[in-house]
């Protein structure tokens, strides 16, 4: 089920929260954890537009946090 998830890195479409619940899911994790997670997936983002990490390398990054948002998403 939590293969049909759809997760936008592009800061304008809003937070994983928002985008999860959008979907019908949520994060089984702490709201501590969870800010962490968007804090992680915010800086990325800034790295990548300040030209200190390469699109590869953010591409990757991405794809970890990914894979925590799906391990841990959940239906509503």
């Amino acid at each position: 089920m939590t293969n049909s998830i759809r997760i936008s890195f592009d800061p304008i479409n809003g937070p994983f929260d928002e985008q999860l619940r959008a979907q019908g899911f949520r994060l089984d994790m702490d709201p501590l954890q969870r800010a962490y997670l968007q804090r992680d997936a915010d800086e990325v983002a800034r790295l990548l537009a300040s030209h200190i990490l390469t699109e590869s390398e953010a591409g990757k990054a991405r794809q970890r946090i990914f894979r925590i948002i799906r391990k841990q998403a959940k239906p509503l």
